[in-house]
């Protein structure tokens, strides 16, 4: 299950989520939640613990933006 949806189900905060994990700003939690970044190991073992297992470490890993094509490589 992805951060977002699980926060959204509890209906908790980026800052509420913060509180949860500890050491740990709700603008980095909101980076989470949108998978712009990845956690640190603490932070994703903190956020299996708070969840119960529902959101792993995989769940958690960012999501890389596709790749466009510049003008130069679409020539070839």
């Amino acid at each position: 299950m992805l951060l977002k949806d699980w926060m959204r189900v509890e209906g908790l905060s980026d800052a509420d989520m913060a509180e949860r994990i500890g050491d740990i700003s709700a603008f980095m939690v909101r980076k989470l939640r949108f998978r712009v970044r990845g956690p640190s190991v603490r932070v994703a073992a903190r956020i299996d613990a708070i969840t119960h297992g529902a959101v792993r470490a995989p769940d958690l890993l960012p999501v890389k933006p596709n790749r466009t094509v510049r003008a130069t490589e679409a020539v070839q």
